[in-house]
């Protein structure tokens, strides 16, 4: 099991950073119901996602419609859930029920899900079990958030991610400068503006 990590205390709030919190307090779209994509393996996707990232299994739905292609077939929904209700999700159709599901884009650009976690060692204990798991890893710092990437059984790319020790501050930055950042973009103007990629463990308390 993953162990509990001391939390560090907060720095004092910037008015970026409660303007931030005011902004997402007042989102109507609270969050992820389920993000949900097709396996050919129950099996192998149940013992990656709960036996590995620790996700328990919170729904097994059964249907015999295909709602739509609008006809009979038979097929099992799972429900694998996180620590905020939320669930990755997971079809799998009774063979003979429909083609084989399509190919996942194998670079996290094209597609990826990334999973929140509390702090950079909860990313490094993951690491931890999916390298004992026998599962590929990618260690990426953006800057503003601390990663490991890895590939599910479906050949998903799976991110576990954490905001760094000073990431709500970077955050609120970016978000006061996007409107202005965006619109450089849509100009032509290509200049890095992430300015603190590949610094977070120069940063990070000893």
């Amino acid at each position: 099991m993953l162990e509990d990590v001391p939390q560090q205390a907060s720095p004092p709030e910037s008015d970026a950073i409660r303007m931030a919190r005011a902004r997402r307090a007042a989102n109507k779209i609270r969050g992820w119901h389920h993000h949900a994509i097709r396996t050919r393996d129950m099996h192998a996707t149940r013992a990656f996602y709960e036996g590995v990232l620790q996700l328990p299994l919170v729904g097994t739905w059964v249907e015999g419609y295909d709602v739509i292609k609008q006809n009979p077939a038979n097929y099992v929904h799972c429900f694998f859930e996180l620590g905020d209700g939320s669930a990755l999700a997971f079809f799998q159709f009774q063979d003979g029920h429909r083609e084989d599901p399509m190919s996942m884009p194998r670079d996290p650009y094209e597609h990826h899900v990334a999973l929140g976690v509390d702090d950079m060692a909860t990313v490094d204990a993951y690491r931890d079990r999916l390298v004992a798991a026998g599962y590929p890893v990618t260690m990426v710092d953006h800057g503003y958030c601390y990663s490991v990437y890895t590939e599910d059984p479906n050949g998903m790319i799976v991110e576990v991610s954490t905001i760094v020790p000073n990431g709500e501050a970077i955050l609120a930055e970016a978000a006061v400068n996007a409107e202005r950042d965006l619109a450089a973009w849509f100009d032509g103007i290509r200049d890095v503006n992430n300015r603190y990629r590949g610094h977070t463990l120069e940063s990070a308390p000893k």
